[in-house]
């Protein structure tokens, strides 16, 4: 079978959660004997064709032009779900690849309407967070508490993209400038109409698009799948010895919905029996990542850069668990199952979606969104009783285990 898997970004240039599933959802296929061709944009070609790589996967990017991160807010709102180049360069992506089936995982800053242009194919499509309802995807107010999607006239939208783009003075206008918000929403509504599938890897993110009018028989909850191999078998890697034990890692962006100031309040009130390694990029998101270097006054709290997605495996392998402190409704984090796959229990906020993928107790612990001197009692917990914690560990241990016998 022909397979197309349009995305918004792709490996080696983006390694984010929805790009990684994407790379290791097409390796499946091609070991399982398809031909895969992933679509995705990118600045570096000047035309549409293809690029086969070692793992067997068509590259097929379509260019993207250098001028689009400077476009001004109206442009830049419209490209989130048009744009017109895209569009021909995957109607010619079609006419030369001719795939039997179509499996959108994000468009996203692509278009939406490459739904409509893969007609007269069976088409699914991965519901990886809340852009179909939410422009800015993750469902996070200004106030940066969690919203419960657009209101009468796309009122609270409005107060979220100024905010965003620093342009609070149309809030004035909220009914004039809540119209191309009606407008997107509703055409991605109607585009979607046209899926014969969606796969939802939550429970939460499947109802909350149900709660927005998606038809439930169309959406199914499955788990992203997981290459276990690329973990268990990760080469080690240098890597600075943790001060103490237990050893606690982040491994993400370092952005503030991720909660990692949170995480960094919570450390600071341990005493010097526990370590924590901070793994994520410095670059995205410079500002809050000084506030967390300035925040961070525990001796044992390291700051390791990003990591690349290959190494994952070698980072888990030194945690004693992995923390997880989430600000928004997070859909199925790929760390979550990552560290699970190599035995490593998970503490998380308790929001979204954490509360399905952590079971409390049994493959790590909950703590309230938030609250840091929460998550400091919860550490503190396990740095005293490390007993106690190790049952966690042991019943992923042994879930690993029957993973690797179902392998074989």
């Amino acid at each position: 079978m022909r397979i197309a898997l349009p995305v918004h970004k792709f490996p080696p240039e983006s390694l984010g959660g929805t790009e990684i599933y994407t790379l290791t959802l097409a390796r499946a296929l091609v070991q399982a004997g398809h031909t895969v061709a992933v679509f995705y944009p990118s600045a570096k070609p000047s035309s549409v064709t293809p690029n086969n790589h070692n793992d067997g996967i068509q590259h097929w990017c379509a260019p993207l032009p250098v001028t689009r991160p400077s476009e001004d807010p109206v442009r830049q709102f419209w490209h989130t779900f048009r744009d017109g180049a895209i569009e021909h360069a995957f109607s010619d992506f079609l006419r030369d690849y001719q795939p039997d089936l179509v499996h959108f995982q994000h468009v996203q800053g692509v278009s939406a309407r490459l739904i409509e242009l893969a007609a007269g194919r069976p088409r699914l499509a991965t519901l990886h967070d809340y852009w179909y309802f939410c422009a800015n995807s993750q469902l996070i107010r200004p106030d940066r508490q969690p919203c419960h999607g657009p209101n009468l006239g796309c009122r609270n939208c409005v107060d979220c993209a100024t905010a965003r783009a620093d342009l609070h003075f149309l809030r004035r206008l909220r009914p004039l400038v809540g119209l191309p918000f009606v407008y997107r929403n509703h055409y991605l509504r109607r585009i979607t109409e046209q899926i014969d599938r969606f796969i939802a890897p939550s429970e939460f993110l499947r109802q909350q698009y149900i709660d927005q009018g998606w038809p439930a028989s169309k959406i199914v909850m499955l788990e992203n799948g997981m290459d276990r191999s690329r973990l268990i078998d990760a080469p080690d890697i240098p890597l600075p010895a943790p001060p103490a034990r237990p050893h606690f890692g982040f491994i993400g962006s370092l952005a503030w919905q991720k909660g990692v100031h949170v995480l960094i309040e919570a450390f600071n009130q341990l005493p010097l029996n526990a370590a924590l390694t901070i793994y994520g990029s410095e670059t995205v998101f410079p500002d809050y990542t000084a506030q967390l270097r300035e925040m961070a006054h525990h001796p044992n709290i390291r700051f390791a850069g990003p990591i690349h997605f290959d190494h994952v495996g070698a980072v888990l392998r030194q945690l004693d668990a992995l923390v997880t402190p989430s600000l928004w409704y997070e859909n199925s984090p790929l760390v979550i199952q990552e560290a699970y796959v190599m035995g490593v229990p998970v503490i998380a906020s308790r929001i979204g979606a954490l509360i399905e993928k952590v079971q409390d107790q049994k493959t790590g612990l909950l703590f309230p969104t938030g609250d840091s001197n929460a998550l400091a009692a919860t550490l503190q917990r396990v740095t005293i009783n490390l007993n106690s914690w190790s049952i966690c560990a042991t019943i992923l241990h042994r879930r690993q285990r029957w993973w690797n016998m179902l392998d074989n």
